[in-house]
């Protein structure tokens, strides 16, 4: 008999989700509005935000990161941000499943390991599906590291 998947809430479950609806509020835009913007660009429902498997979750976080660094050093940083939607959407070679968790960390390690804030801009703007600036991107990266320094 198999589990019903546990849910993914990204405002809640992710570090950087939780600093991006931060910084969105800080906007004076509502939570709902965010989670409409993302479910509608992504063309997912609700019952579609799930945590991926564990034992596959760790196989694609071995795989994407090499991906994601192969792709850098080809000077290919273009196609990041359509890699980490089509990771979100289900839509790769390596995962026909909405991963919308995996996405999530990969941002995060973008955001902390990499000199990579155009890539990020223009993902969050995809996910989202409105034009975010830098400014929005600084301050989510601002908020993030202000709460791992406590």
């Amino acid at each position: 008999m198999d589990k019903k998947p546990y849910p993914f809430l990204p405002f809640e479950d992710s570090l950087v989700g939780e600093k991006i609806l931060f910084v969105w509020q800080e906007s004076h835009h509502s939570e709902k509005n965010l989670k409409d913007h993302l479910l509608l660009s992504l063309d997912l429902k609700e019952e579609q935000l799930v945590f991926t498997p564990n034992a596959i979750k760790q196989k694609l976080m071995v795989s994407y990161p090499t991906e994601i660094r192969n792709l850098i050093a080809e000077n290919r940083t273009s196609e990041i941000p359509k890699l980490l939607i089509n990771i979100a959407k289900g839509k790769t070679p390596s995962n026909p499943n909405p991963s919308l968790d995996i996405t999530f960390e990969l941002i995060e390690w973008l955001l902390t390991g990499f000199d990579l804030d155009e890539v990020l801009r223009e993902t969050l703007s995809l996910l989202f599906g409105t034009t975010l600036s830098i400014e929005f991107l600084t301050s989510v990266r601002a908020e993030y590291f202000k709460e791992l320094r406590g």
